[in-house]
C-alpha cells in the first residue's frame, strides 16, 4: 500500500423509505452514520443509510432462558 491510500473502510447500508429513518436507526442502535445515499433501484426503498462497520439488526425471536 502506498502512502496516499487509506485503508478500505468496511460499511454497512441498509434501504429506508424516508430519509429521517437513517438517524432514526443511528439513534436507536447506537451506529455511526456516515451518509445516505439516493436508492435509484427501488421504488419504495428510496434511500440507502451507509452506516461504519459491520451493523446487523437484533434477533427479537433468539430464545432467551425464560422460554
Amino acid at each position: 500500500m502506498s502512502e496516499n491510500q487509506q485503508p478500505e473502510q468496511v460499511t454497512s447500508s441498509h434501504s429506508v423509505t424516508e430519509r429521517w429513518r437513517c438517524t432514526a436507526m443511528e439513534k436507536k442502535y447506537s451506529w455511526k452514520l456516515l451518509r445516505i445515499e439516493r436508492n435509484q433501484n427501488n421504488s419504495v426503498l428510496k434511500w440507502d443509510c451507509i452506516f461504519k462497520g459491520k451493523t446487523e439488526f437484533p434477533d427479537y425471536m433468539e430464545e432467551t432462558e425464560e422460554d
